[in-house]
């Protein structure tokens, strides 16, 4: 499979338990975990993947959808990237402390 393929289902995946999780609410979208991601992903896809790049495709679903998230991404292989932070807004818990 192609990685361009491989990257667009995972992504989907992701997608779909973020989506799925904040019609409930912005609050339940922020617990879905990384083993749900990678249990779906074998699931539609057959893809098994490590529980540290399905945390990685989730912190992107939930950025992508305006959440914010602490989660550093793992360390790539080739060296580029060593626990680059995937978004700098707010925490949760820095938020609820500026609003009361």
């Amino acid at each position: 499979m192609r990685a361009r393929q491989r990257h667009n289902r995972l992504m989907r995946v992701a997608d779909h338990l973020v989506r799925e999780a904040a019609m409930i609410s912005s609050e339940v979208a922020s617990r879905v975990t990384a083993a749900q991601v990678a249990c779906l992903a074998f699931a539609r896809h057959q893809l098994r993947i490590t529980e540290e790049e399905a945390a990685d495709y989730l912190a992107a679903a939930l950025v992508a959808r305006g959440h914010s998230t602490d989660h550093q991404l793992a360390a790539v292989t080739d060296g580029y990237l060593a626990a680059a932070p995937v978004a700098r807004g707010r925490s949760a818990d820095q938020r609820s402390a500026t609003a009361g």
